[in-house]
């Protein structure tokens, strides 16, 4: 069965997803207020009474967002509405809360996103601490190596040149790097400097909006080694948000279009090819699995989907596959990251130390 006769699929021609923007400076934390919001509205609370609780409990930034929502609701707009004027909530947050006005289940469809936004922030918790840590103690450990070679080698070689001894080759070199290092203009040095404490800043500034993972994801997609694992990260975000998104009743190819901006740049336009080829009626789970988004696995189940209909059941089966197989994989590389970057931080200062003591150890040996 061609994907467009699908129940819940786009008819005509695909739209785009619109990326609303948040405020500079403040990050609504969706999963709390989805959580919150939805259990009050399950109790039987009315909505502007609902959010007005919340305003109560909340700090600045987010009583602000909440006043301009509960405007918007007494001017007779839309929950929907409302929250995409306040230009403070993320987009599959904004369409589960518009498909579930059509359907009429705003307190499941918030209940579901709080469980979903929960979820993917355990798992961006744990890719953050295995990205983070590692670039943290590679940062210190060039730090020192910097150091010794900068200024401890330099004035070393002094001591050592002075004895008039033939020092070993690999000293030599050393002692060469360590006064280039050394020789090089202040300027540079203030450079290096000043990019530090801009990266520094960067990352404080990207952790207080919410955005720390998304830069550690496009920085570590550079690298031939991490590149797979981010992919298969920004995989499980994907598929996970859009069955989350269908569940709610948006359609399929508006969802994965809201959901395109979770992987990884070159996987976003192969998303859009493959978005393109079935809003023109080409089956999902082939353009999918052509362009390389699919496994045989999601392939087989996303195509039994199609026929039956069941295709949010299918795309959250699929999460659930993908989230284990990145869990297992995180902690295979948490084993095996961190003692490798310790052994190769101990040869690179060790050796440094040997060689600078190595002449000392020959001319005692001679005595």
């Amino acid at each position: 069965m061609p994907l467009m006769s699908l129940p819940g699929k786009a008819q005509g021609p695909l739209k785009r997803a619109t990326v609303v923007a948040r405020p500079t400076g403040f990050a609504l934390d969706d999963e709390a207020f989805a959580r919150d919001l939805g259990l009050m509205l399950a109790s039987g609370l009315p909505l502007i009474e609902a959010l007005g609780t919340l305003r109560e409990r909340s700090q600045r930034g987010l009583a602000a967002v909440l006043d301009e929502v509960v405007r918007h609701l007494r001017q007779g707009e839309s929950l929907s509405a409302a929250l995409e004027a306040s230009a403070a909530v993320r987009p599959a947050l904004l369409a589960a809360v518009r498909s579930s006005e059509t359907s009429g289940d705003l307190p499941d469809a918030l209940a579901r996103y709080a469980r979903h936004a929960a979820r993917v922030r355990e798992l961006r918790s744990r890719l953050q601490s295995a990205l983070l840590y590692p670039a943290l103690l590679m940062t210190v450990s060039l730090g020192v190596v910097v150091f010794l070679l900068g200024f401890v080698v330099p004035r070393f070689a002094g001591v050592l040149e002075s004895g008039g001894g033939d020092l070993p080759l690999m000293t030599r070199w050393m002692i060469a790097v360590g006064r280039g290092v050394r020789g090089l203009p202040a300027e540079v040095w203030l450079g290096l400097l000043l990019l530090l404490v801009w990266g520094v800043f960067e990352l404080i500034g990207a952790w207080r909006a919410g955005q720390l993972t998304r830069r550690l994801v496009e920085l570590g997609a550079r690298v031939p080694l991490l590149r797979e694992l981010l992919a298969a990260f920004g995989h499980a975000q994907f598929v996970r948000s859009t069955g989350m998104l269908v569940r709610s009743g948006t359609p399929v190819l508006r969802a994965m279009g809201l959901c395109a901006e979770l992987l990884v740049h070159v996987d976003r336009r192969k998303l859009e090819r493959a978005l393109t080829l079935a809003a023109a009626g080409a089956p999902l789970a082939s353009t999918l699995h052509e362009q390389g988004l699919l496994d045989g696995l999601g392939f087989r189940v996303l195509r039994v989907a199609e026929r039956t209909g069941e295709l949010a059941n299918a795309l959250e089966r699929l999460a659930e596959v993908q989230d284990q197989a990145l869990e297992r994989t995180l902690e295979r590389v948490g084993r095996l990251v961190e003692p490798l970057l310790m052994l190769l931080i101990g040869l690179v200062i060790g050796g440094i130390v040997v060689l600078m003591y190595l002449p000392i150890f020959q001319l005692a040996a001679s005595l």
